[in-house]
């Protein structure tokens, strides 16, 4: 839904892909006109989308460094691992290696 629209992936691999965030997308118009930053939510249905499977439930997201999208599109990391509680424990990282996001995801 997102892919190709606000991000492309650059790599992927089992439990992470990385991805480039598309700064000419709509959403940063919007999102903030002067300064813009990435969604929350748009996070979240990145990893859903990473991921492939749908969101049946979500519960402790935390959202702890903006994510600018940057001139020449922001690479973040996706990291995750699957639960037997048909959750997954997602993290997100910048560039720099500094954690954005972490979320537990019901699929």
């Amino acid at each position: 839904m997102l892919e190709g629209y606000l991000y492309q992936v650059v790599s992927k691999e089992e439990g992470s892909a990385v991805v480039r965030l598309l700064p000419e997308c709509p959403i940063y118009k919007a999102h903030f006109p002067t300064y813009p930053i990435t969604p929350g939510v748009t996070l979240v249905q990145m990893a859903l989308e990473l991921i492939g499977k749908p969101l049946v439930g979500a519960k402790d997201i935390k959202f702890v460094e903006p994510v600018l999208p940057g001139s020449d599109g922001t690479q973040l990391r996706y990291e995750w691992t699957f639960k037997d509680n048909g959750r997954a424990d997602v993290n997100v990282f910048l560039p720099d290696g500094t954690l954005s996001a972490k979320m537990v995801l019901g699929l």
